[in-house]
């Protein structure tokens, strides 16, 4: 599996050689999403994300770490490597900026003391992204469609399999909404597929099939059956559902 973390090589890195890494690591992203997307589709059935949004979403976020504004540190493994790779990325940047013409170098000298050539890597980002999008789709299907939302809410479908237009554009412009808003979406989406099954689960498990409340307690008992006062606890197979379903919806 590659990716962005694999770039090691700094001192030997162009241009070139570093659309190259960042294609190849969108493909293996893009791969694996399109391999595991399917199983989860089976087991959700209503995930609100079709294949291209998927795609879409780590497309943006590959561009966050390129031009060096990722806000994902993980634990404190996953953050040694993210701190590592942006140090990679700024020497790699440097090293493109090295070999630019004067008039280039001080228009993205950008009074950065940091050395982190933001602006340089916001423009390699624009030149590259189209590229990066066609290596991330490689593995989505031909009858694959990225919905595109207009001003006035209507929407319109990607006019090529694939996830692709055939301008060669990115039909998604989702690599310039800021992360946080991307991420807060994904939460907001997947917490109401969760709370849908959850609550569907509820009334089909804490209620009998004429719609009657079940009188039972969370520890499996037959509230009308059991007599606490004797010790004379009824299990009944009927309360098994209410024990594991309803639990989460006591409070």
């Amino acid at each position: 599996h590659h990716n962005l973390e694999n770039i090691k090589d700094v001192n030997n890195i162009d241009n070139d050689t570093l659309l190259a890494e960042v294609c190849m690591a969108a493909y293996y992203e893009g791969e694996s999403l399109t391999r595991y997307n399917p199983i989860y589709q089976t087991k959700y059935k209503d995930s609100g994300s079709t294949m291209c949004t998927e795609l879409a979403r780590s497309f943006a976020d590959i561009g966050d770490i390129v031009r060096g504004r990722d806000l994902f540190r993980g634990n404190d493994e996953e953050k040694k490597k993210r701190d590592e790779l942006e140090k990679n990325l700024k020497t790699i940047f440097g090293k493109i900026h090295s070999r630019l013409t004067k008039d280039a170098q001080n228009y993205y000298e950008d009074n950065d003391t940091d050395k982190n050539y933001y602006q340089l890597r916001e423009d390699w980002w624009k030149v590259n992204r189209d590229q990066v999008w066609e290596a991330i789709t490689c593995e989505a299907k031909s009858d694959d469609k990225y919905n595109v939302i207009g001003p006035d809410g209507k929407i319109t479908e990607s006019n090529k399999g694939q996830c692709r237009c055939f301008s060669g554009d990115p039909p998604t412009n989702m690599d310039y909404v800021p992360q946080f808003l991307r991420w807060f979406e994904e939460w907001a989406e997947d917490f109401c597929r969760l709370r849908k099954h959850k609550l569907k689960d509820a009334i089909d498990k804490c209620r009998t099939p004429k719609g009657k409340e079940k009188y039972c307690d969370l520890n499996r008992y037959d509230c009308e059956q059991t007599i606490r006062g004797d010790h004379d606890f009824v299990e009944d197979d009927v309360c098994k559902g209410p024990q594991y379903s309803c639990s989460h919806f006591v409070n």
